[in-house]
C-alpha cells in the first residue's frame, strides 16, 4: 500500500552515517462485501450497496498485521450486539497478514439483511493484542436510531441500475461522537483516525500511527 524506495548514494559520508529508518505502517484492513444470490452464486458487492430484506451477505477482510478482529453492531432497530467473534459467527478473531478471512468465519456462513428500514453501524476495531470481549452480548444503545433511510444515487442506479448510497460503507468515527456502552472498555481510548480508499473489489481502511494500539471505524451497512 505504502511503497517507500530508497536511492543509493556512493559518497563517503552517506556511507557512514546510519541507514534511515522506515517509518512504521499504518493498521490497515482490506474490506469486501459479498452477496449470496438465490442460485448459490457469491457476487461481490459496493461497500455503498443498499441490500434488500432477505439479502444474505459477509464480510472479506484481510489485515496488513497480525492482530485481533472485533465486530459490533447496531442495528436500524437500535439493538446492539456482538457479532465476532461469538458462538455463531466463530471463536478464533485472530488475524495474520496478509491472509483473508470471511465473516462469519465459519464454514458456510452468512448474515441475513433484516429489520426496519435504514443503516445497521457496525463497528469494526482492530488491535495488535487480545482484550476481553463485552460482557453482555445483546442489549439497547443508547441515545435514539437514526430516522435516516437510504436514498439511491440516480446517477449510478441510471447507469447500471444499482441502488447505492454514498453515506454508506466505512468511515471514521468523529471523536465527538459516543461509543455504546459496551465498547467503551474495549475501545475507549482507541485511534479513531482513519483514511479509506475505494478500489474496484472493496475498500481499504487505514488509520492510528503505529501497530501498538487499536484502530476503530465504522461501517454503516444500508438496506431497505
Amino acid at each position: 500500500m505504502w511503497q517507500i524506495t530508497w536511492m543509493a548514494v556512493l559518497a563517503l559520508s552517506a556511507m557512514q552515517a546510519p541507514a534511515p529508518k522506515e517509518p512504521a505502517a499504518k493498521p490497515a484492513l482490506e474490506i469486501s462485501l459479498e452477496k449470496k444470490g438465490a442460485d448459490g452464486k457469491i457476487e461481490l458487492m459496493a461497500s455503498d450497496h443498499v441490500f434488500e430484506p432477505g439479502d444474505t451477505i459477509r464480510f472479506r477482510v484481510k489485515s496488513d498485521f497480525d492482530g485481533y478482529l472485533y465486530v459490533m453492531d447496531q442495528g436500524s432497530s437500535g439493538r446492539f450486539a456482538t457479532v465476532f467473534p461469538s458462538s455463531d459467527a466463530g471463536a478464533d478473531n485472530s488475524v495474520k497478514r496478509g491472509q483473508s478471512y470471511l465473516i462469519p468465519a465459519t464454514e458456510d456462513g452468512w448474515f441475513e439483511v433484516s429489520g426496519p428500514a435504514g443503516f445497521d453501524v457496525l463497528y469494526f476495531l482492530l488491535s495488535p493484542t487480545t482484550i476481553a470481549p463485552p460482557s453482555a452480548a445483546s442489549f439497547a444503545a443508547p441515545g435514539p436510531v437514526s430516522s435516516l433511510k437510504p436514498r439511491c444515487n440516480d446517477a449510478i442506479f441510471r447507469a447500471r441500475g444499482e441502488c447505492t448510497d454514498v453515506t454508506a460503507g466505512p468511515a471514521a468515527l468523529p471523536r465527538s461522537a459516543p461509543l455504546p456502552a459496551p465498547l467503551v472498555p474495549l475501545a475507549g481510548s482507541a485511534s479513531r483516525d482513519i483514511t479509506v480508499v475505494k478500489k474496484k473489489d472493496g475498500v481499504t481502511v487505514g488509520g492510528g500511527g503505529d501497530r501498538t494500539a487499536p484502530v476503530i471505524y465504522t461501517f454503516r451497512l444500508a438496506h431497505h
